[in-house]
């Protein structure tokens, strides 16, 4: 497994920013923080759980993870999670290592959070830079204010194993309530998208708002009136410093990425299952990377690529996911994704992949 050195993105940052040249830049959203695994790695270790032939089995090297700045590239970590989570059974692991995180261990963007003039500031700032932390590959947060309530919503990629989306379910959750309860802030209601777990009542420890399981987000609903309170860290020198830092970072990042990985990221980001919202659009898609529908569609031309394509692409992922992963009929699936007929999956399921989504089901090529 590939370990990506500490690199300037989540060090103490530099008055003057990182060095020209910085390797792989442009990947940072395609990259899990090691500090993630390193935390999980610490509450197996508390509970008893050796995690030496982990590492061992993974070519990882634990004082690697420990380094501020050091990644692990998202489709290793995901088999690595997956692998852990198949062979170690601990209630609320995602969350307990949620807990774990705090503040510090996201170097420049933490600070430039506990620094901020208001806990709305910060919340906003945590959403803003999660491409930094390399949530914006797994991940997709957002604020939302209406008349009393503010809501944190985040949107976690639904083609993942059902373990794997209660853990970073779970682990989004912890690391929210650890930061949250030190705020003032009053929670008044969290949604969860997961079934509810046997260890259920373990959130009833941390929370005293009513937590509810099966929704149709995950979403931490806070009393409005009290964003504008004043974090105990806010310092405007540092929080202007580290904001300016952070926005060079993601300027950075954004034109480093191509366009075909952008629209990538905000198609998995913005896809919803029917028939709680429809499927992205050119239009919608466009208008999340700041630019016009023509400009997107002639951009991706010239990277020979078309938006439907992509569409196309992240729903096999999806469908595939879904007969490997579930026991739901077909007929479920395809009308998950938008397929009134079933024939018309089929059909579509076939162009994607060459065989049936029965015969993917089953392991056969025909």
């Amino acid at each position: 497994m590939r370990m990506m050195p500490a690199g300037p993105d989540m060090a103490a940052p530099p008055v003057d920013g990182p060095p020209a040249g910085s390797p792989e830049l442009g990947q940072f959203a395609l990259r899990i923080p090691g500090m993630h695994l390193n935390k999980l790695l610490q509450v197996l270790e508390s509970r008893g759980v050796s995690v030496t032939h982990i590492l061992a089995r993974f070519g990882l090297d634990r004082s690697g993870l420990r380094q501020g700045g050091s990644h692990i590239l998202y489709g290793d970590y995901v088999r690595l999670l997956d692998s852990i989570l198949t062979e170690v059974t601990l209630p609320g692991l995602g969350f307990l290592a949620g807990r774990h995180i705090n503040a510090a261990d996201f170097g420049v963007v933490g600070y430039a959070c506990i620094s901020a003039p208001t806990w709305r500031e910060a919340i906003s700032r945590f959403i803003r830079y999660q491409a930094l932390l390399g949530y914006g590959i797994r991940i997709r947060q957002n604020l939302v204010e209406n008349a009393s309530h503010a809501v944190i919503g985040a949107h976690v990629l639904p083609e993942l194993p059902a373990r794997t989306l209660l853990y970073l379910v779970e682990e989004w959750l912890g690391n929210w309530s650890a930061w949250l309860e030190t705020s003032g802030l009053e929670l008044a209601e969290i949604c969860l998208v997961v079934p509810r777990p046997d260890h259920a009542a373990l959130y009833m420890r941390y929370f005293s708002c009513p937590v509810r399981f099966s929704c149709t987000e995950n979403a931490i609903r806070i009393c409005r009136s009290h964003l504008g309170s004043m974090p105990e860290m806010a310092n405007d020198i540092a929080a202007n410093m580290m904001a300016d830092y952070c926005e060079n970072m993601l300027a950075r990042i954004n034109h480093s990425l191509s366009m075909v990985e952008r629209v990538r990221q905000s198609i998995s980001a913005q896809f919803r299952t029917p028939p709680n919202a429809a499927r992205p659009t050119l239009e919608v898609v466009a208008a999340d990377l700041g630019m016009g529908a023509r400009t997107l569609r002639r951009m991706l031309a010239l990277e020979g690529m078309r938006f439907q394509d992509l569409v196309n692409e992240h729903m096999a992922r999806l469908a595939q996911a879904m007969l490997r992963d579930s026991d739901r009929s077909i007929k479920e699936i395809g009308f998950s994704l938008g397929y009134t007929e079933v024939s018309g999956f089929h059909r579509a399921f076939r162009s994607w992949t060459g065989v049936t989504p029965g015969a993917y089901r089953e392991g056969r090529d025909g």
